[in-house]
């Protein structure tokens, strides 16, 4: 095999991954990850790290979202709309805040330039022969078969890789300068990327199996390695360090994370400090995982009495009632966390769940209000429509309930049912116009309106 071929193998190879992973999380709908979790205090936290940049990069505030995948692999990235996903890993693993808030400025840096929309058709090209041989060949190499990738790329379609290769390059390059950028203009340290990217260059040496998933999914960590080291080296006397209170909530960000994925056990022998409010945190949330509910309370009602206005210790504590079976006491727990933090559909979701798991009629109107508010703060959630479509069916406003359970199964795709759902809303008999014009709307859409 001559130089030249071998060099493009491994090319391939170190970038397989990147290209495997863009294809399952570009052509895939992002829920049907099953390790993605959603939590308010963790999302809202990185936000607030992020805020700094997000304003930099002409954002409003806010307007980048953050979702949490539970992989203790160290990565980050971007996949449609305005949505950073960050893995536990990357929270876990990182060594600094500098660190953390670098790599959310490089993924702000991909959402700038409009890479998303460019790899989106980038992959829709895969229609061709020629990007299909590519994809092809990008498989086989990422299962170590090089002799087979040289194969598929025989007759001049090595060409399309070489593209596609060069496009992922290129997005990185251009993420790089605009994340440094922004680190400029927030007045913080690039020291954080850095540090990470030493560590990443480091693996090249390694065997595939024991790489950082970032490694694999951001090629060229030696090369920008020497880019981020003098852009440090110019930002000497220009950056402030990071604040007390920052660098606080990034501690008890890392300590949520960490009492949620690791074991009960080792989160308990980790954090026994009674002092430190992450700490008897982390212990309030091994001991409900471990099904020692009393215990849990015990420890977060003392954290309540020690911070009284914080709303995600309320949250937490409507989280142990409901599961202790007590939901008028644990939507009283979350009412009291929307009343520190209102704007929070998460919480609000849980405090109609605790309303509607009451089983008394009196409370379903506020349980609609709360879920209705839910919805249209996350109107991509399909959960937040699955549970008002419930509370609508428990209060007898059938129509209401049919026609969202029609808007949740547009949500997920599901045409028939929604059609269905549709038809059925239309029933019920006197239907307000709003009903109605939704349900029409959705029928001739669909083609089904004259069935």
């Amino acid at each position: 095999m001559s130089d030249m071929m071998t060099k493009m193998i491994t090319m391939i190879r170190q970038t397989a991954r990147y290209i495997a992973a863009m294809l399952l999380f570009v052509t895939l709908p992002i829920a049907a990850c099953a390790g993605m979790i959603r939590d308010t205090e963790l999302e809202a936290g990185l936000q607030r790290l992020m805020a700094p940049l997000v304003e930099a990069a002409g954002y409003p505030p806010n307007s980048i979202a953050v979702r949490f995948i539970i992989d203790p692999n160290y990565n980050a990235f971007v996949a449609g709309e305005q949505i950073i996903y960050v893995h536990s890993g990357l929270l876990l693993n990182a060594k600094s805040a500098e660190e953390i808030i670098g790599v959310m400025a490089h993924e702000i840096g991909h959402l700038k330039a409009g890479h998303v929309p460019r790899r989106d058709a980038a992959i829709a090209d895969a229609n061709s022969a020629n990007a299909l041989a590519a994809l092809a060949a990008i498989a086989v190499a990422a299962g170590g078969g090089g002799d087979a990738a040289a194969g598929v790329l025989i007759g001049g379609q090595d060409q399309v890789t070489r593209k596609l290769l060069q496009t992922i390059r290129y997005d990185e390059a251009v993420a790089d300068e605009i994340g440094l950028s922004l680190l400029d203009k927030s007045g913080i340290s690039a020291s954080g990327l850095r540090d990470m990217m030493q560590r990443m260059a480091a693996q090249r040496a390694l065997p595939e199996s024991r790489q950082s998933r970032y490694y694999q999914t951001h090629p060229d960590a030696a090369e920008r390695l020497s880019i981020y080291q003098d852009h440090v080296s110019r930002q000497t006397g220009q950056t402030t360090p990071i604040s007390d209170e920052i660098l606080a909530l990034v501690d008890r960000l890392e300590t949520k994370m960490r009492a949620y994925v690791e074991p009960p056990q080792s989160v308990l022998a980790q954090f026994d400090d009674a002092g430190v409010l992450a700490h008897l945190y982390a212990k309030s949330i091994a001991l409900y995982r471990r099904g020692e509910l009393e215990a849990a309370m015990t420890v977060i009602d003392n954290l309540i009495e020690m911070a009284p206005k914080d709303a995600f210790f309320h949250e937490f504590r409507g989280d142990v009632l409901l599961s202790m079976a007590k939901p008028d006491a644990a939507a009283k727990a979350y009412e009291r966390a929307i009343s520190i933090r209102p704007d929070s559909p998460q919480i609000l979701l849980n405090y109609g769940r605790a309303l509607i798991a009451s089983g008394k009629a009196t409370d379903l109107n506020d349980a609609i209000s709360a879920l209705e508010q839910a919805r249209d703060g996350e109107p991509k959630w399909t959960f937040a429509y699955r549970q008002l479509a419930i509370a609508y069916g428990r209060a007898g406003q059938l129509a209401d309930a049919d026609i969202t359970l029609a808007d949740e199964a547009l949500m997920t795709g599901d045409t028939q049912q929604a059609i269905k759902m549709a038809k059925r809303s239309l029933s019920h008999g006197s239907v307000r116009d709003e009903i109605k014009n939704r349900a029409n709307d959705i029928l001739y859409r669909y083609g089904a309106l004259k069935e």
